[in-house]
């Protein structure tokens, strides 16, 4: 297809027509991030145009003469291939994606990219000639940007996953020699990912791709309908448009995407491979990879011409990533060499109960291991030379485990301290009411454990400076440098089969100043049914709803009134015999936080049951871009997110489905959407409706 090319730039202003889908619909958000910041920077979007204006003149040629490869010149090799470093952004959730995962999402790719894909046979026989092996294909780097060992896997935690925008973007590596790709768990949009096209990304160390953990790959978090969002997005790195344009607006009016050889469609949701609206007899490229089809399996020979020019052209340094210096330096051209011992469990949380086993698998970096050596304290066998032990722990502690590798390049090893927690499988506390004011030993004891997901940072202690009741509580330093940690206080095992009266409740004490109102530090009560294996959430205090001090730039040290008392209820879980408790807290930058006053204790009446529904918060409130609606459910159960006016109208659906067990990030959207004014954020759930008032400025 063909048309002029400021007309194609001109389709961006489109781009908020599509923007109030993205609550339900997980699109691309490519368009409206190259919008802005074309828009922002009229240098880069004068450089964009006449980059524009070469490919048109570059793909008239190239259909003129059946798209040989004619643009790559005689030193350039007939395969291109570029080194990626996936960025997985986490708090230890389901978003931290495992290695494997990763792994087969580079399977795709590359199968995507090479026209190895095994449902390129279903390609609908309109286009069965006009199907492209775009002769690129990647790899995971093998060495980072100091020259050292990676295996192109760099996982970092940060509580940026529940933001996923732009500042999101952690640890950069340069895009002359990576493809970038970050992931989260959250992007404050609702699109599924974005990238940017060649030479719009300002600064330049947002440039690359940003992508959802359940958009990655077809296994784990990820699933086969959703396994070529990552194809698409790199298709948008390498200069390709959507098939019917510069736009996220599918289906509202006919367009191209100044490439010959994809003909004129409005772009489809649904996968009607006979469509031919916007030509009459030509049918429309619903499989193509550019597409929102959800059936896509195809690029053209004119999408291959175009990604194959970005390749060759300065902008955005893309021309410089398949070059044989650089393929040298990220390591994908040199011999493997096994260069780092690792290791992971079957359990994330690398806990279990004693007398339980847990296997252990080879992660090692790069080359493949020819033989193993396994160190187990605490375990049955002890040692092992097997590549994937079954190791039983019977005595509860926390262990150490170590590896060492080998194959023709060398030996590795790697400890990795306090790795297996094994925790009893009988209560610690059988009594009828558990209290603890932590007036006894320091943290962490013999009862407590103290447990930093991040390294570095502070960590839980007993503090003689303040307490609800007595002369000591639990606190954590928080300070602003420390936005992004987690830390935990895992209590003991208790017997609820013991605790009287009919209806079980957990209350504590808190007390916990902001720095600045914007703060969203988060305090989090979770309880375990199988040894801390995995958890349950019964209680979640973020931010304001947390704050009990006000704002406080110095150092926070409550007084008297300052304590709240919060409570969760425990209805759900009497007849468990040994359940664990824990308090997580993820750091925002705002102040020290105290604990204090624990009681775990039966009451009859007069309490009302909060087991259907953990928290409801909206934040930064005024809205902005980054705005969302915060849920964290006990159970799955049917949700209804609506906002209102002041008179109760109703102005938008955020959600209307059913919504599973934990904790949920919801995006408002687009504040333009709204007038200057005061609106309500409703949920409703199990009969019962919760309201959050919601400014726009």
């Amino acid at each position: 297809m063909k048309k002029l090319t400021r007309s194609l730039f001109a389709a961006f202003s489109l781009f908020l027509a599509g923007t109030g889908a993205f609550a339900q619909h997980k699109y691309c958000h490519t368009d409206e991030m190259v919008h802005r910041s074309l828009n922002a920077h009229p240098e880069l979007k004068s450089a964009y145009l006449a980059e524009e204006e070469r490919l048109s003149v570059l793909d008239t040629k190239a259909a003129a003469e059946g798209y040989t490869d004619q643009q790559r010149g005689p030193l350039m090799p007939p395969i291109y291939k570029i080194p990626v470093v996936f960025h997985i952004i986490h708090q230890n959730g389901p978003e931290n994606i495992s290695d494997a995962q990763i792994h087969d999402q580079m399977r795709i790719l590359n199968e995507d990219f090479r026209k190895m894909n095994s449902d390129i046979s279903a390609v609908v026989p309109a286009f069965t000639g006009t199907t492209a092996d775009s002769e690129i294909e990647f790899e995971l780097a093998r060495k980072d940007p100091n020259g050292n060992c990676t295996n192109g896997i760099d996982r970092i935690f940060s509580d940026e996953t529940n933001i996923g925008d732009e500042s999101s973007k952690l640890n950069y590596w340069p895009r002359s020699k990576y493809l970038n790709v970050w992931v989260v768990k959250t992007i404050t949009s609702g699109a599924a990912g974005y990238a940017y096209l060649p030479g719009t990304a300002w600064p330049t160390n947002t440039d690359g791709i940003i992508i959802l953990s359940t958009y990655i790959g077809s296994i784990g978090t990820g699933m086969p309908q959703r396994s070529r969002a990552l194809t698409h997005e790199i298709g948008h790195f390498l200069n390709l448009q959507h098939v019917w344009g510069n736009s996220n607006s599918p289906g509202v009016a006919c367009g191209d995407d100044n490439v010959t050889d994809t003909p004129v469609t409005k772009g489809h949701t649904t996968c009607n491979l006979t469509d031919a609206t916007c030509t009459p007899g030509v049918v429309e490229n619903v499989q193509n990879f550019m597409e929102y089809s959800y059936c896509s399996n195809m690029f053209t020979p004119g999408q291959k011409t175009r990604m194959r020019a970005a390749l060759n052209s300065g902008a955005g340094q893309r021309n410089s990533l398949w070059t044989a210096a650089n393929l040298t330096a990220t390591g994908i051209s040199t011999p493997v060499v096994l260069c780092q011992a690792d290791f992971i469990s079957d359990n994330s949380s690398n806990t279990v109960c004693q007398g339980n086993s847990l296997t252990f698998t080879d992660a090692s970096w790069n080359g493949n291991p020819t033989s193993w050596s396994w160190t187990f304290p605490g375990g049955t066998p002890s040692t092992s030379t097997d590549s994937v032990p079954e190791i039983q722990y019977n005595t509860p502690g926390i262990y150490d485990v170590t590896l060492s590798v080998t194959n023709a390049s060398g030996t590795v090893s790697v400890t990795k301290p306090g790795y297996v927690t094994v925790n009893s499988n009988t209560a610690s506390f059988t009594g009828s009411v558990y209290q603890e004011g932590f007036e006894a030993s320091a943290l962490p004891n013999s009862t407590w454990v103290v447990r930093n997901q991040s390294p570095g940072g502070n960590t839980w202690v007993q503090t003689g400076t303040a307490a609800a009741t007595g002369t000591k509580s639990a606190m954590i330093g928080n300070l602003s440098t420390y936005s992004g940690y987690v830390d935990e206080l895992i209590g003991p095992s208790i017997d609820m089969t013991a605790i009287t009266g009919t209806s079980p409740m957990f209350t504590f004490k808190t007390a916990f100043a902001q720095r600045n109102s914007s703060n969203t530090d988060k305090l989090q009560l979770f309880v375990s049914t199988n040894c801390g294996m995995s958890w349950t959430l019964r209680k979640s205090l973020t931010g304001a709803t947390l704050n009990s001090g006000g704002v406080v730039t110095g150092t926070y040290v409550p007084n008297a009134t300052q304590w709240v008392e919060q409570s969760a209820t425990l209805s759900g879980f009497v007849n468990q015999t040994n359940l664990y408790f824990m308090f997580r807290f993820t750091s925002d930058g705002g102040n020290y936080v105290y604990i204090d006053d624990i009681n775990i204790s039966g009451v009859t009446t007069g309490v009302e049951d909060l087991a259907s529904f953990s928290g409801f918060n909206l934040y930064p409130n005024p809205i902005a871009e980054n705005t969302v609606v915060e849920l964290n459910l006990p159970e799955k159960q049917f949700v209804n997110i609506t906002v209102t006016d002041v008179l109760g109208r109703e102005l938008d659906v955020l959600y209307n489905d059913q919504m599973g067990e934990g904790e949920h990030l919801l995006p408002v959207g687009n504040q333009s959407k709204y007038s200057q004014g005061v609106y309500f954020i409703r949920t409703s759930l199990n009969g019962k409706s919760f309201t959050k008032k919601m400014i726009v400025q």
